[in-house]
């Protein structure tokens, strides 16, 4: 009988509630054409995402620069990404101070196409018609593919914890409120 040893490690779970800063923008749009000539069909990444809702971000599409996550959900308007920053990383750093000053606006979608048609069958590599396609990573950048393509929102967790204060504030007036009146009765 052989000797078994078991290796264990431990994880430490990150609560994205706890994030410092998060955005949500879209990685790509329905209907419309890209800088390459490619139209993303509404529903194109719809399986794949409901499998994989998170995938790496990137800056630039470099696989060697990942600076976060992104978790992805679909609208009627096309792929949407809330994204979250590696506070450990100065790039990851660098990128979100960027962004919070309005330098960098831009995403883009890392994809594989899985099925698409090509708009002028003379030209195959033109401007596609992309039916399905598998979402590998979402990057940050400067020119997107798609000029839809775009940060819509941002937070820091210093505006969360400010509203959270106000929240609290109007709460407690509201009780204070409620306690006088029935002393005024």
């Amino acid at each position: 009988m052989k000797d078994v040893k078991l290796k264990s490690m431990k994880f430490k779970a990150v609560d994205d509630a706890s994030a410092a800063f998060s955005f949500q923008g879209y990685l790509s749009t329905y209907g419309n054409t890209d800088r390459d000539g490619d139209v993303i069909d509404k529903g194109a990444f719809d399986t794949y995402v409901q499998a994989n809702p998170t995938v790496p971000m990137l800056y630039g599409h470099d696989y060697n620069q990942v600076i976060g996550k992104l978790a992805l959900t679909i609208d009627d308007k096309g792929l949407v990404a809330t994204g979250s920053f590696n506070e450990e990383d100065p790039l990851a750093i660098k990128i979100e101070q960027l962004i919070k000053m309005g330098a960098l606006t831009a995403m883009s979608v890392g994809m594989a196409v899985k099925d698409y048609e090509p708009f002028d069958k003379e030209q195959p590599f033109g401007g596609w018609e992309i039916k399905s396609a598998e979402v590998y990573e979402g990057s940050i950048v400067p020119v997107p593919a798609n000029p839809e393509a775009q940060i819509v929102s941002a937070k820091s967790a210093d505006q969360v914890s400010q509203l959270s204060k106000q929240i609290a504030e109007m709460q407690l007036e509201i009780k204070r409120n409620q306690v006088l009146s029935h002393f005024k009765n």
